[in-house]
């Protein structure tokens, strides 16, 4: 490639557009040549004259009104029909130019003979199809000639655009650029056909202002290129001395690889100046092949171990393809680990296989992993819906805890327990956490059911806890606010006694402290507030006279010698009714067990009604407390005496 390039210069228009049929018309031919009568000569053709000064002489011309002879008016007809025939062949045997040059010089032989004839409608007919047929094929050569103009200017602004980015990028190689210098200065050499005048000056001048363009950058990039060759003129310089310094070395497996490491460098850095390009490739090809000869035995034994790797790789595809359609997901996956494992292994094969077989042991790999992927997609769908169900149940069990309707909840508990063992598996990692979860929640509620008395004792502990609370509340009056009305006071004192009394019964142990405080409140209330409860249940006065009729009721029935006058009514009519019973004058003989029992339920309801009853002052409190549990104490233990058998003990 010279260093400038060459302007080239476009002709203009009417050199590169090719011209219309009607502008390119051929000479005429001989008709006679194509087989056609030839045209008719004109009968009024003049002699040449025989001196320089004569005219010729003059002939008489027809009369305008004569009428050809029949024979001349069929002479002409059959000429005209040759004619048209004529012009069928020519339409159909020649090209578009020569066709029209053909017709125009028949029509002209055919204008003449139709003058002054009247023709029928069938010749016109094929006249006119004739004349069709030819601007049919004008129309196409036109269309044709604008497609491919449009094409020829479609190409060429595409070789506009692609130079006109080359020029503007950064990375422009001296390939690319010689390529695009060569293509401009084709397309100005000779651009073709184009649609207008206006659009070839645009490509021109788009051409020509890209060539500038690039042309500086070419002449860089050659003189790059030639620093580039020189250099690797040197880098071959080193690697021949690398061949040659293995000439002294004895092991050929390092021959081998240091050989294959020069080639490789060697490719890299082929372009040399031609002046040394043969002289050092002849240099080389020399002690390569020195070398070559001396590793083939080692190449030979690679050979050898390349087969019997390419046999040992083969062989380990057949196990895994065993093994890709196997559903027992986590053996066969160490296995198939284990046989990626010793693939690593094993060495290159032979040249030409590597792709084949590996490809094929990655088939039947991935054929393995994709299903255990896809079973276990559809699994994780399970165990998630597994979880929801389970987390569910979960929650139902710890609903249940705190109820206190027993039964329901133990046929509960046991039905859920049931719906869980139906229940699929869930994810390792949240399936002992469920479990556990599950397990908890059952265990919790057995052990409220093993305990519910215990459940249901506390919460009358809490209940009777309750009430002491509400009435030390009535003790403390805010500052700065007056106190609560008598009335109002009585009537929630009232209120919470009627609740203490009310309140389930718990075992002595447990009431002793909550009675004691209870008691304790209850008369503070009434101390600090005496006239408010005056006439009502809590009256102190009344509740000791009532403790003292009970007392008096219970020491009847325990025998407690006393005056008539010292007795209450009720506590005479116990003592006569005991008396009775022991004389058995009342109501005939009564069997004396029933007496016993009667009485004991009559003390009984003493001790209920003695429960009931308000406080008192400590001290008058105190003395008959201990009157009455005295008396009750006293009766019992001769009720236990009385039931106690009477003969000897069993053995």
């Amino acid at each position: 490639m010279c260093d400038e390039a060459p302007e080239s210069t476009v002709a203009p228009e009417h050199d590169v557009q090719p011209s219309s049929p009607e502008q390119s018309i051929a000479p005429e031919t001989s008709l006679e040549a194509e087989g056609l009568p030839a045209p008719a000569a004109p009968e009024a053709a003049a002699a040449p004259a025989a001196g320089a000064g004569e005219a010729p002489p003059a002939q008489e011309a027809p009369p305008e009104s004569a009428e050809p002879s029949p024979e001349a008016l069929a002479e002409k007809l059959s000429r005209l029909a040759q004619l048209l025939d004529g012009a069928e062949k020519v339409l159909a045997a020649t090209d578009l130019p020569d066709a029209r040059t053909r017709w125009n010089a028949l029509r002209r032989e055919w204008t003449a003979l139709v003058a002054g004839l009247a023709l029928d409608e069938a010749t016109r007919a094929r006249v006119a199809e004739i004349e069709a047929r030819i601007e049919a094929r004008d129309t196409a050569v036109r269309e044709a000639r604008s497609r491919h103009q449009l094409d020829n200017l479609t190409r060429l602004q595409k070789l506009c655009d692609e130079a006109e980015k080359l020029a503007q990028g950064e990375h422009l190689t001296l390939r690319d650029a010689e390529r695009v210098l060569r293509d401009i200065r084709t397309a100005l050499d000779a651009p073709g056909p184009l649609p207008s005048r206006q659009d070839q000056q645009s490509i021109v001048s788009r051409l020509k202002a890209v060539q500038s363009a690039i042309f500086p950058r070419v002449q860089d990039l050659r003189e790059a290129d030639g620093w580039e060759r020189w250099a690797n003129a040197g880098v071959q310089e080193a690697l021949i001395a690398r061949l040659e310094s293995l000439r002294e070395q004895t092991d050929p497996a390092v021959v081998a690889k240091q050989l294959r490491v020069v080639q490789d460098e060697w490719h890299k850095v082929r372009a040399v100046p031609r002046e040394k390009g043969r002289e050092l490739w002849q240099r080389y090809k020399i002690i390569e092949g020195e070398l070559r000869l001396r590793c083939e035995s080692f190449f030979q034994q690679l050979a050898v171990e390349r087969v019997e790797n390419l046999r040992k790789k083969e062989a380990l595809c057949a196990q895994v393809e065993a093994l890709a359609d196997s559903t027992d997901w986590i053996r066969t996956a160490e296995a198939i680990k284990a046989l990626q494992a010793e693939w690593k292994t094993i060495g290159p094969v032979t040249p030409g296989h590597e792709k084949a077989v590996w490809e094929r042991f990655r088939a039947a790999c991935d054929r393995f992993f994709t299903r255990r992927k896809n079973d276990l997609t559809e699994r994780k769908t399970v165990w998630m819906a597994n979880m929801k169900k389970k987390e569910a149940i979960c929650a139902q069990v710890e609903a249940l805890l705190e109820s206190t309707e027993w039964d329901h909840a133990l046929s509960e508990v046991k039905r859920i327990q049931a719906e869980w063992r139906q229940v699929g598996p869930v994810k390792r990692n949240r399936s002992e956490a469920l479990l556990a979860r599950f397990h908890t929640a059952c265990e919790k509620f057995f052990d409220r059911y093993a305990h519910r008395n215990d459940h249901e004792v506390a919460q009358q502990l809490a209940h009777r806890e309750q009430l002491c609370a509400d009435l030390e509340v009535l003790l403390a009056t805010p500052e700065g606010t007056e106190p609560e009305p008598a009335e109002a006071l009585a009537k929630r004192a009232l209120a919470i006694k009627r609740q203490w009394d009310q309140a389930p019964a718990v075992t002595r142990a447990q009431a002793e402290p909550l009675v004691e405080r209870f008691t304790k409140a209850m008369n503070a209330v009434i101390d600090a507030r005496p006239a408010a409860f005056t006439g009502t249940d809590l009256d102190p006065e009344a509740t000791r006279r009532r403790m003292e009729q009970l007392c008096q009721t219970v020491e009847g029935f325990a025998g407690e010698e006393k005056a008539e006058a010292q007795m209450s009514p009720a506590a005479i009519l116990a003592a006569q009714l005991r008396e009775a019973l022991a004389a058995n004058t009342i109501g005939g003989r009564v069997d004396d067990e029933a007496r016993w029992r009667n009485a004991a339920d009559e003390v009984r309801k003493a001790q209920a009604a003695w429960r009931r009853l308000g406080p008192v002052p400590e001290t008058v409190g105190r003395e008959l407390e201990a009157r009455f549990q005295k008396a009750c104490t006293r009766f019992f233990r001769q009720f236990d005496q009385h039931r106690r058998p009477s003969g000897p003990p069993r053995r």
